[in-house]
């Protein structure tokens, strides 16, 4: 099996086709020149122009907001500039500014299948470029669970929360899960709420981080759902701060889409690469506790050949083990880096096994001299 980069669904205004590589059998798509890109810009004059040269792009992206129309061939593309950095700088010379950064090959003779892991869904790239190695089913809607914590946290700090500062948890922050086990009004210093979220997936500090911004409940949730909006990611809804509602809901792609936006906040992506906690109640001298982060690959001896930069886990019934992660082989520089977002692993373990797995399969099936 090897692989080929993938050309345009609108064919160059001919007709449409998606030519990905599947393999047999686990509906498993393995891509060179498919990019998500970090965050949206303003669209360039150059890429209106071929816009309105083409009718085939106006049937195809909305003339207004520039989003990709879902049920047409090219709606699994975010937006117009989507397109223009995955195919239209390859078809037009005029947009030769969207072309990315140099990205892994898949090795000429190349044959490792990707494993067949537990998750249901899953998506890798390759993170310097955002190159999509490998997918399966990463538009399929799913319950994201605690990774809303991680658009909790950044939500926050676009509202200008004191990190400095302090804030209470009260006891109507519990909404069952994960949380700290504390009396009502127990006082934290602001930094230990967020860490407390990040990496212990406190629910009861996610929505006491929420709440100490001064916004309602329902005031805070809708400007989580702004920044959907603003990345005109069209299958993501968040439901309420901690992930905990089943209705919190996204696809493999748009989570990976918008966590490595968030994850350009040295903030955020320090958080979630801490292997441990202390954190001590200001209020209350007996309550000293160390918590460890509930990604294990971060420390667990099984997969001390990964350096992980970055990762949050989540899970709930209705949807697995859920897990986002950012990391490069161990003694390596972070040019190997790979992002991967997986859905429905069967077990905690098995997910951070599955992750582990994907990662490897990737730096052993590309070759990743960008030179």
């Amino acid at each position: 099996m090897t692989a080929t980069p993938s050309s345009s669904p609108l064919g160059r205004g001919r007709r449409f086709s998606v030519p990905l590589l599947f393999k047999e059998g686990l509906g498993v798509v393995i891509v060179l020149l498919f990019f998500i890109p970090v965050g949206a810009w303003a669209i360039s004059p150059e890429l209106l122009e071929v816009y309105y040269e083409r009718p085939d792009l106006q049937q195809s992206f909305q003339g207004r907001t520039y989003q990709g129309i879902i049920g047409t061939p090219a709606g699994f593309l975010v937006d117009l500039e989507d397109w223009a950095m995955q195919y239209g700088w390859q078809e037009d010379e005029r947009l030769v500014d969207f072309a990315p950064a140099v990205t892994p090959i898949r090795a000429q003779y190349g044959m490792l299948p990707v494993p067949d892991v537990t998750a249901d869904h899953f998506i890798i790239l390759d993170d310097a470029s955002g190159a999509i190695l490998a997918e399966q089913g990463s538009d399929r809607l799913w319950p994201i669970a605690s990774l809303t914590k991680l658009v909790t946290v950044h939500t926050a700090l676009n509202h200008g929360l004191d990190v400095g500062g302090a804030g209470s948890v009260l006891e109507k922050d519990d909404v069952g899960g994960a949380k700290l086990y504390v009396e009502d009004g127990t006082t934290f210093t602001m930094r230990d709420l967020l860490y407390a979220t990040l990496v212990g997936s406190a629910n009861n500090a996610a929505n006491a981080v929420a709440r100490e911004t001064g916004y309602e409940t329902d005031e805070f949730i809708d400007s989580m759902n702004e920044l959907a909006d603003t990345l005109n990611l069209r299958q993501t809804v968040f439901a309420d701060p901690t992930g905990i509602e089943v209705s919190n809901i996204s696809t493999a792609r748009e989570v990976a889409y918008f966590t490595r936006m968030i994850l350009e906040d040295e903030t955020i992506r320090k958080m979630t690469g801490t292997s441990s906690i202390h954190i001590e109640a200001l209020n209350d001298e007996e309550y000293v506790r160390d918590i460890d982060n509930t990604n294990w690959l971060l420390y667990d001896p099984a997969y001390d050949d990964v350096y992980v930069t970055a990762g949050k886990t989540g899970f709930l019934y209705e949807s697995g083990w859920n897990l986002m992660v950012q990391m490069h082989p161990m003694g390596e520089e972070e040019e190997r880096g790979v992002f991967i977002v997986l859905f429905g692993a069967d077990s905690r373990q098995e997910s951070f096994d599955d992750a582990h797995e994907l990662a490897w399969w990737a730096w052993n099936e590309f070759d990743w001299d960008r030179e």
